[in-house]
């Protein structure tokens, strides 16, 4: 965003090349400009106990970038962490994240940050001083820093906080959103380990409560060309997605991130101290800001902390492409019966549309759409009819529904194509077995390992089928959608687990599953964050109740860089609570 641009970043569009550093080496220093770099000098501390000055040469970058999101809507919900970048060529990330937060008030704001030019003698530095930011004065809580210091922690006081831009680039939007709000600064040394990441994290929990913001000031994948950029921004999204501290401990640096010990300290921190789960808003690349070809860009998160319920306002950038898939769907059988009793209908789109609010939505349609469905049609045999789905598909904002599924053919060729014909006329796309759904950002393709209810043929995905998900666009995500496994059973088989790695040697982004009526609870990454499975989504609109069955939303959320991040909402039983 030109508005965001740093003095620095200006001067070097106009020169071109620097004499002492390539371009992106100085937005990694973050150095006023006219300011060569000496990174073995020693950190000069202020005198007495003076608070560190100021560190850029004005304010209009800053007050640029805070105007850029004054019309962005804060959380509704009180964030307990963001992660934001510290490169000032993505203030525009930078003001958004502190946007997001600003809709409370917090009494302590923890800053963990990386320790960029390997100033700390330990794993950790802090600091008691206060800076004078460019917008104004931003405290320090000199007794949570002395708790730190005093804790059994390899950590030091140091003024290397005096130099680093991992903190000063963020110091004024502290003090724009949170005036007056005292903040523990923690730079984290590239040398720390895990074991010591573990040991930061058990100390800040007894700094930390219910009104402290930890802020993460992290920039992602370096010194990589965007294409490759994006895929190791995929995989610590993938990670992110699935939880696993054990896998994110294995990310790489700077090929990842500047600094995973902060990363793993948050994520670590938020989980067991908060209870708060990870939401990506924003993944950017600085090769996305100009038309000239960079050879090693960076890579820019915006990651928020919470609870996200049901009442959550969402304040994603308009930017972001976001997608719901539901699983298992029939409106045939008992549940056309409970959906048309009085006030059924309106809890169930209550339950739904507040948690996709009313964004689009892919489904796993699982049976024949008729005018008229015959009474005297089996259990086993699934048909619904036309009126009362096509209706409720459009409430939902179905945007797509899969029939690549074992009931799609339950009459046969003819019962296909009425239900083809009937999604047609209503203007509802729909994709088969090996068909191919575009998407915004995203391509999703169709796939069945099941054929009709009634052959009980399995196996069905061969090398051939398989072979639909390579894409001619590697910038697109590539997203599976698969009919599979065992009913009732939450956990993947041998079979499944051959297939997913079949998917995976196949550059697929993400494997979502449907078909065992229970959702698996949880998004597993594989071979080192490639592909993201949720094994099975469960029901959506099914007519059996919550003793044999469950299920789940995915939302998924593309950026314009091809990127996607992954959130699994759990989902209450719509068929019981349409009874009730």
């Amino acid at each position: 965003m030109p508005g965001s641009i740093s003095p620095l970043v200006g001067e070097i569009a106009i020169l071109g090349t620097w004499p002492f550093a390539k371009p992106l080496e100085l937005l990694e220093r973050g150095f006023p400009a006219h300011k060569p770099i000496n990174e073995q000098a020693a950190v000069a501390c202020p005198p007495g106990e003076e608070n560190y000055p100021r560190f850029y040469s004005d304010t209009a970058q800053f007050d640029k970038a805070v105007a850029g999101a004054a019309d962005f809507e804060p959380s509704n919900e009180k964030l307990s962490g963001i992660v934001v970048p510290h490169h000032l060529l993505a203030a525009h990330l930078i003001a958004t994240g502190f946007k997001a937060a600003s809709g409370f008030s917090y009494k302590r704001i923890v800053i963990l940050m990386p320790d960029h030019f390997r100033k700390a003698n330990r794993p950790f530095a802090t600091t008691s001083r206060g800076f004078d930011s460019e917008l104004g004065l931003v405290p320090t809580d000199r007794d949570a820093v002395a708790k730190l210091l005093a804790a059994n922690l390899p950590i030091e006081e140091s003024c290397l906080f005096g130099r680093d831009h991992g903190i000063r680039a963020l110091l004024p939007f502290v003090r724009h959103h949170f005036p007056d709000v005292p903040i523990v600064p923690v730079a984290i040394a590239l040398k720390s380990t895990r074991a010591d990441w573990d040991a930061m994290a058990e100390a800040l929990a007894g700094v930390v409560d219910a009104d402290t913001l930890v802020i993460q000031s992290t920039d992602f994948s370096h010194y990589l060309p965007q294409h490759e950029a994006r895929r190791f921004d995929q995989q610590t999204l993938n990670l992110l997605a699935s939880g696993s501290l054990e896998q994110l401990a294995q990310l790489r640096q700077p090929e990842h991130l500047d600094s995973l010990g902060a990363l793993y300290i948050q994520t670590k921190l938020q989980r067991e101290e908060f209870g708060a789960a990870p939401l990506v808003i924003a993944n950017e690349n600085a090769q996305q800001y100009g038309s000239a070809q960079i050879t090693e860009t960076t890579s820019y998160m915006v990651i928020l902390f919470g609870g996200f319920g049901t009442a959550w306002n969402d304040p994603s950038p308009p930017n972001v492409g976001i997608t719901y898939f539901a699983g298992d769907t029939n409106f045939g059988r008992a549940m056309k019966h409970v959906l048309i009793r009085d006030g059924a209908g309106e809890a169930v789109l209550d339950a739904v549309l507040s948690r996709t609010r009313g964004r689009s939505l892919v489904v796993n349609l699982e049976g024949v759409i008729l005018p008229n469905v015959p009474e005297a049609i089996d259990d086993l045999t699934l048909a619904m009819p036309e009126d009362l789905t096509i209706a409720w598909l459009k409430q939902l904002n179905v945007a797509a529904v899969s029939l690549a599924n074992n009931h799609a053919f339950d009459l046969g060729m003819s019962g296909y194509r009425e239900t083809t014909r009937a999604l047609s006329a209503a203007g509802i796309r729909w994709f088969g077995q090996g068909d191919v759904l575009e998407l915004p950002g995203m391509d999703v393709v169709g796939l069945s390992d099941l054929d009709t209810n009634q052959a009980r043929q399995v196996d069905l995905l061969t090398p051939e089928l398989l072979d639909r998900l390579i894409r001619p666009d590697a910038s697109r995500a590539t997203v599976a959608f698969v009919h599979w496994g065992r009913e009732y059973v939450d956990e993947p088989s041998g079979r499944e687990r051959m297939l997913a790695d079949e998917m995976r040697l196949r550059s697929v982004t993400a494997i979502v599953g449907a078909h065992p009526h229970v959702a698996s609870g949880r998004i597993d990454a594989h071979a080192g964050g490639d592909v993201l499975q949720l094994y099975s989504l469960g029901n959506f609109l099914f007519d059996q109740s919550a003793e044999r069955a469950s299920g789940a939303l995915l939302e998924l959320r593309v950026f314009e860089q091809g990127t996607v991040f992954a959130r699994l909402i759990p989902l209450p039983n719509l068929f019981d609570l349409a009874k009730q």
